[in-house]
């Protein structure tokens, strides 16, 4: 089988290959890229591969080529400013609420105190 790789999370040890014949996505392994010397499966990369019923399903059992080349660049992951962009708040919101609770909860049935 021929396509492309969808997405593959290395941490994860699995992700998915996108036929090039338009048929459903297949479950990539990482044991059949280690089988094959390799380590990562980039988004985009070609691959030339055999696939097999596993137990959930059709799976590469076989990576025969994979071409990084035609692989979307990966950006290096967001970071935000020291203490910016964290919305706060979180903390003060809960205390409040938590005020709130404890006043809500001796007023006597009728409204009033």
């Amino acid at each position: 089988m021929r396509g492309r790789i969808k997405w593959f999370n290395p941490e994860k040890g699995f992700g998915f290959v996108t036929p090039a014949d338009g048929a459903p996505d297949v479950f990539l392994h990482i044991s059949a890229l280690k089988d094959a010397g390799l380590q990562d499966a980039p988004e985009g990369a070609t691959i030339h591969c055999e696939v097999g019923q596993g137990r959930k399903g059709v799976q590469v059992t076989r990576v025969i080529t994979l071409d990084t080349s035609t692989a979307t660049p990966r950006r290096p992951p967001q970071r935000r400013p020291f203490g910016g962009g964290g919305g706060g708040g979180g903390h003060r919101a809960r205390a409040v609420r938590a005020a709130d609770m404890s006043r809500a909860k001796s007023v006597p049935a009728g409204g009033r105190s």
